[in-house]
């Protein structure tokens, strides 16, 4: 039942949302940050031996191609996925951007059910991922049922990937799968700590928000 992290993470993200709004919390860019320097130093420090390890030569193209399918997702997603989202009052549900959402979270729950290191760096991402989609649909037009709903699908969606992969003994999970999956996260984790350089102005706060999050994946 550990892969029902990411659910309650996003609850969690949620209630911080409706908390706040309309206002962005004041410490979303620090934890963009710091679950990004987590998610890295996961990906580094236990991700990329294991899939390296496994011996398969195709492992490469595998991550590459993760790292591609991520770029596509965004173009769709609009960068939600590392904390960013236009959304403006009144606007229809964006169901194209949260159909991407939906899709890169169920992905990324597949090999969650046997890598509990990677479901806690995803839990923790998911936390300011899930302020940004509920600030985004809470000012989008509709009925308080429909968000509401959406909001729990779109929180479903990693632990339904692990329930997939764990039940139906996805035989190419480590060989295809997770560095496919590892390849996204890639992206994903290296996109946010680029962006929290800010046009390359050191910012102290920032600097140690990453650096405890690569020490908190090297305790996990």
């Amino acid at each position: 039942m550990t892969y029902f992290f990411p659910f309650f993470a996003v609850l969690l993200g949620a209630c911080l949302a409706l908390y706040f709004r309309p206002n962005t919390p004041t410490g979303m860019r620090l934890l963009l940050a710091f679950s990004g320097a987590f998610l890295l130093g996961v990906l580094a420090l236990e991700m990329l031996p294991k899939i390296y390890g496994n011996g398969d030569r195709q492992t490469g193209w595998w991550l590459l191609g993760g790292i591609l399918l991520q770029i596509l997702l965004e173009f769709f997603s609009k960068g939600a996925e590392h904390g960013h989202a236009h959304y403006h009052a009144g606007q229809k549900l964006p169901w194209i951007l949260l159909i991407s959402l939906g899709l890169h979270a169920f992905l990324e729950g597949l090999p969650l059910g046997s890598q509990p290191d990677l479901m806690w760096a995803v839990s923790v991402h998911k936390i300011p991922i899930a302020i940004v989609v509920t600030m985004l649909l809470w000012e989008t037009k509709g009925s308080l049922t429909i968000k509401t709903i959406t909001l729990i699908f779109f929180a479903l969606m990693s632990p339904f990937g692990s329930w997939i992969a764990l039940n139906n003994q996805v035989v190419l999970l480590s060989t295809k799968i997770e560095p496919l999956v590892v390849g996204v996260l890639l992206h994903i984790s290296t996109t946010i700590l680029f962006e929290s350089a800010e046009g390359h102005n050191f910012n102290l706060k920032k600097f140690i928000s990453i650096v405890l999050g690569l020490v908190f994946a090297g305790f996990f």
